[in-house]
């Protein structure tokens, strides 16, 4: 260990809160950096061989896992014998427990499906150590998202310029959402919704789908995949204005063409078009 110092927060209790009362200087290592970092991991869209080696490896060298029940099930051959809080709790809770855990001394993993940077945990990890004013280690291990489990089950309707838009009922007011669909319809982007049914429902993705066809043709296509690469996998083709009837739930993700967006031998196709000789 050289002289480098780094300043942290002494925690002292784990579930309960983090006391800000103390602060201890704690040695840094010049070579390796902190000792005991939290590692925000993305394991993918559910199976183990879509998931990187790195999340792999980092899995395994993990002492603590945080995560969703469901989550961390879908992982459970790497993770036996760790320490794992599963028990349901808010995404600031998990990022609590997994610095109290760090700073007491252990390698975290706090798991997400897809990728932790997108619609899930390392936003809300960063932001909760700016709030409280904590500096620890912190690594984002990246994961194949959704979205792109869904592209390839679909065909290549991400194959231009898309926008990936939550309809989460509790993360952003249908206002600010109803205007994001909107600007990116009128632009013609292909649009991904994550969470198209929420904890109260479906009816924001009724709202949505209501807006969409002020600028889209009720036949544009749409791809619905749930459970992407699971066991309750489902891959659907229909279009705009069958959305609301296909039986979409939790799991699922929703992609909308654009205007030249087309269904071909069962595959949906957003081309890209390129000049001879020029490339795209």
């Amino acid at each position: 260990m050289k002289g480098l110092i780094a300043e942290v927060k002494v925690v002292t209790t784990l579930h309960d809160g983090i006391s800000r009362q103390n602060v201890s200087r704690v040695p840094k290592d010049e070579s390796s950096g902190y000792s005991h970092p939290v590692y925000l991991v993305g394991i993918g869209p559910g199976s183990l061989d879509n998931m990187t080696p790195k999340a792999v490896g980092t899995l395994r060298k993990a002492q603590v896992v945080i995560g969703h029940r469901a989550c961390l099930d879908l992982v459970s051959k790497l993770i036996t014998g760790k320490e794992i809080i599963h028990d349901e709790m808010s995404p600031i809770k998990r990022a609590e427990i997994a610095v109290n855990k760090a700073l007491e001394g252990k390698d975290v993993a706090v798991v997400s499906n897809g990728d932790p940077g997108i619609f899930a945990i390392a936003s809300t990890f960063f932001g909760y150590l700016k709030k409280e004013g904590i500096k620890v280690p912190v690594e984002v291990i990246p994961g194949v998202t959704v979205a792109s489990a869904a592209g390839a089950l679909l065909g290549s309707p991400l194959g231009h310029d898309f926008a990936a838009i939550s309809l989460a009922d509790l993360a952003t007011p249908w206002d600010t959402i109803r205007s994001r669909l909107e600007s990116a319809a009128e632009s013609d982007f292909v649009i991904v919704l994550y969470n198209p049914r929420g904890k109260l429902g479906n009816r924001r993705l009724k709202k949505a789908v209501t807006t969409l066809t002020n600028y889209r043709q009720a036949t544009t296509p749409v791809g619905i995949v749930t459970d992407a690469n699971g066991d309750a996998e489902k891959v659907q083709i229909t279009t705009l204005a069958e959305v609301p009837g296909c039986g979409i739930d939790t799991q699922s993700i929703v992609i909308i063409g654009n205007s030249e967006t087309f269904v071909f031998n069962g595959r949906m196709v957003t081309p890209r078009s390129y000049k001879e000789g020029v490339g795209y």
